[in-house]
């Protein structure tokens, strides 16, 4: 539970200093099935980088932009949290 708090944290607090700056829709493919994802660009003093979001019951989940594996666990973690 404090890994999920303190990852929530971490993303709100890098997020809170970027500007979103493009988003593009798309599909992810898990376990067959075709599921909407976004992926977002966000702007930072520092540079830019992209996140995707997957619209996977019963949560959505952020993962790499770009490491599908990742976003494949996000998908696994938040369904088995849902089953506890």
């Amino acid at each position: 539970m404090t890994k999920y708090v303190v990852g929530i944290v971490t993303l709100f607090a890098i997020t809170a200093c970027s500007e979103l700056v493009n988003e593009v829709e798309g599909t992810f493919v898990y376990k067959g099935q075709t599921l909407r994802s976004v992926e977002r660009e966000f702007a930072t003093e520092n540079g830019t980088f992209k996140k995707r979001y997957i619209y996977s019951k019963p949560h959505t989940v952020s993962c790499s932009a770009t490491d599908d594996a990742d976003c494949v666990a996000a998908i696994v973690e938040s369904r088995m949290k849902a089953e506890l």
